[in-house]
């Protein structure tokens, strides 16, 4: 579930709690969402996808996700991610939001782009992950290029 996360898996319980309390502070304070995901069929626990750093004044929002490995090339991070981005513009009237991937984490890179985000430049060095000094694409999506739904959901599945 973690290969290109920049903090390894956790092993105790207080870092899932803390996790946690910074969801609902996140949420409280209105600066984002975070939100779990879980197969319709049986309720199988996927991973989240989240939208957290609003800006009102710009308009703009950071959107991140984290699957298990099991729920990896099934669509589930599309659907979550296509939902949470429609959101984001039509309810929310954002006009930016961004995302972030490893430079490694090419599935991430695929989905971001068929999202029709456009890869805006690179973050040397940005991160370590599995203790290895990694770089990561910046994406950006603007409001004026995100498909409308039915076209963007015929797009993505």
């Amino acid at each position: 579930m973690l290969r290109y996360w920049d903090s390894p898996p956790w092993s105790e319980r207080v870092c899932a709690e803390r996790f946690i309390v910074a969801c609902r502070q996140m949420a409280e304070e209105g600066t984002g969402t975070r939100l779990a995901m879980e197969r319709v069929s049986d309720g199988t626990f996927l991973g989240w996808c989240s939208l957290n750093r609003w800006n009102p004044d710009y308009r703009s929002a950071s959107m991140g996700y984290c699957l298990d490995d099991a729920a990896w090339g099934h669509g589930y991070a599309t659907e979550a991610a296509h939902a949470l981005l429609q959101w984001a513009f039509d309810t929310l009237d954002l006009n930016r939001v961004q995302a972030e991937a490893d430079t490694h984490n090419v599935g991430s890179a695929r989905l971001l782009e068929k999202l029709g985000f456009v890869r805006e430049g690179t973050l040397r060095e940005d991160c370590v992950v599995n203790g290895e000094v990694s770089d990561s694409w910046v994406y950006g999506l603007i409001s004026r290029e995100w498909r409308p739904s039915s076209e963007a959901k015929d797009q993505v599945r």
